[in-house]
């Protein structure tokens, strides 16, 4: 009967996962922004080539071996993403039920984090690709390892899982740690009121080795392909300046506009009604480290522009504290709390399902296919192409490889605090030696991205103050210049095209 019980609930979490995740097929959709940055660095990576080096960008690098174990494709990504949301989910219930809750509160919490994520990671007609969905599972086992290792007198393989996952979730990105942090705060404090000081000190070497070891050895592969230099340029000081801009102000509307983007399915009004309840009467290891971690989440979340995927990572200490609230409102009223549990989850899943039906008839505008078209009959597959913006889903799309490491170029050359005029140098030296065959001007639909053309460049200006480009952006436009002819406007975008002049 158990067995029976947990097939349909498996069954059900399988069934919600594809429906979430069904806008996300690329199917008459094309990679978002990001996402096409991470496919090219795969496809990169997978050609012998090396992140950082050979391409600029300065995410991690673990959304670009996940995206090389899912072939660098499209598809793979997509299949990719359905395993994983729902082995994050199946995880999570398990994590609950062995923690101590009983299966209803259990599948309540797994189902209310699971509500909310269409609303973190679908986008209007684009197939999306984030580190913090990747996550999930890496964050859901830790939780449960770790309460499972709780209750016992020594630590076990558990608290060594425990570390890698750790590692694993630096990979993805640094921000997405707050569930490391929460068990690190527990374990002290509970050893040290304890005075447990020999068990604190062999979980923590526990810990620390296996994490250790995992980011040792990426260190060593990128070290080996010669990235790790730039690696460090790109993922440690651009960060730092990157996230340097956000104001006090700014985190907290990130915190406010995270809190709202989760409130639709009910899962934010249920996590914080669950954390107010962690305050009085006992708390599982489970419950505690998801106290602790939720504040923790909020802030690591409000780092940088608060973009809706970055509070995906509150979703699983969101689910812990739901199920414990379910589990405290259970106890107090026993089994009349069934039925609204049940009429909860259903209106849970309403808007969720509406958004996701309606995403699913939402199909990309085109222009990344047309411009992927044009370049397709224009060059030939050895040929470089330069897209000038941020499109580098159009590389994807056309199966061409940029001439520069630059295959969007406002981070690395116009971010305040990190831009020089070496990266403009370096930009115009790799289009002098590799003399792209196209380039194609995107600036228009990209984000904070002057056009190539003289005029439109003098009264450019950014709306953003976090960039700005250097006046020496106009050496840019003299190579083109003196170079290329412009040949097209691509009739869908007006993006314009420039052909290198034959000598």
């Amino acid at each position: 009967m158990l067995v029976r019980a947990q097939a349909r609930l498996a069954a059900g979490f399988a069934f919600f996962s594809v429906l979430f995740l069904a806008p996300n097929c690329p199917i008459r959709r094309v990679p978002s922004e990001d996402a096409g940055v991470f496919l090219y660095v795969a496809r990169t990576i997978a050609s012998g080539g090396m992140p950082y080096r050979d391409v600029w960008d300065h995410k991690p690098p673990g959304v670009y071996l996940l995206d090389v174990l899912a072939g660098g494709s499209v598809w793979g990504v997509f299949a990719l993403q359905l395993v994983l949301l729902f082995a994050a989910t199946w995880i999570s219930y398990r994590s609950l039920v062995t923690s101590g809750f009983i299966p209803p509160a259990a599948a309540f919490g797994s189902i209310a984090w699971l509500v909310a994520v269409p609303r973190l990671v679908l986008e209007d007609g684009l197939q999306t690709n984030f580190a913090e969905l990747y996550a999930l599972p890496l964050q859901l086992a830790a939780l449960g390892l770790f309460a499972a290792d709780e209750t016992r007198a020594s630590p076990t393989w558990r608290t060594v899982a425990v570390g890698a996952l750790g590692a694993g979730a630096v990979l993805l990105k640094p921000t997405l740690i707050g569930i490391w942090v929460a068990i690190a705060i527990v374990l002290l404090a509970t050893r040290v009121r304890s005075g447990r000081w020999p068990d604190l000190a062999r979980r923590a070497f526990l810990l620390i080795v296996p994490a250790s070891l995992v980011v040792a050895l990426v260190i060593g592969w990128l070290a080996l392909g010669g990235a790790l230099g730039d690696a460090i340029d790109q993922v440690v000081r651009y960060n730092a300046a990157y996230s340097g801009f956000a104001t006090p102000l700014d985190r907290l509307i990130a915190i406010a506009m995270g809190l709202r983007l989760t409130l639709p399915s009910g899962l934010a009004v249920l996590a914080v009604a669950g954390w107010v309840a962690t305050f009085r009467g006992p708390r599982a290891p489970l419950v505690l480290v998801a106290a602790v971690a939720f504040p923790i989440e909020l802030l690591l979340a409000s780092a940088g522009r608060g973009y809706h995927y970055y509070f995906l990572a509150w979703l699983p200490s969101m689910a812990v504290l739901a199920a414990h609230l379910w589990a405290r409102l259970a106890a107090r009223f026993g089994v009349r709390i069934a039925r609204p549990s049940l009429l909860a989850v259903g209106a849970m899943t309403i808007v969720p399902t509406l958004l996701a039906g309606r995403l699913l008839l939402t199909f990309d505008d085109g222009a990344a296919r047309g411009a992927a078209a044009y370049i397709d009959e224009a060059t030939r597959p050895g040929d470089t192409v330069l897209v000038w913006g941020s499109r580098a889903e159009v590389f994807v799309l056309s199966d061409r490889r940029a001439p520069t490491r630059y295959v969007y170029q406002y981070a690395a050359l116009a971010t305040r605090g990190y831009a020089t005029t070496a990266r403009i140098d370096e930009l115009i030296a790799q289009l002098a030696r590799e003399r792209p065959r196209l380039i194609v001007d995107t600036s228009k639909d990209s984000f904070v991205t002057p056009p190539l053309d003289r005029a439109g460049l003098a009264s450019w200006t950014s709306p953003e103050p976090q960039y700005a480009w250097p006046p020496e952006t106009s050496r840019i436009v003299d190579f083109v210049e003196a170079n290329y002819e412009r040949v097209a406007t691509l009739p869908q975008t007006g993006w314009p095209v420039w052909r290198l002049r034959t000598p």
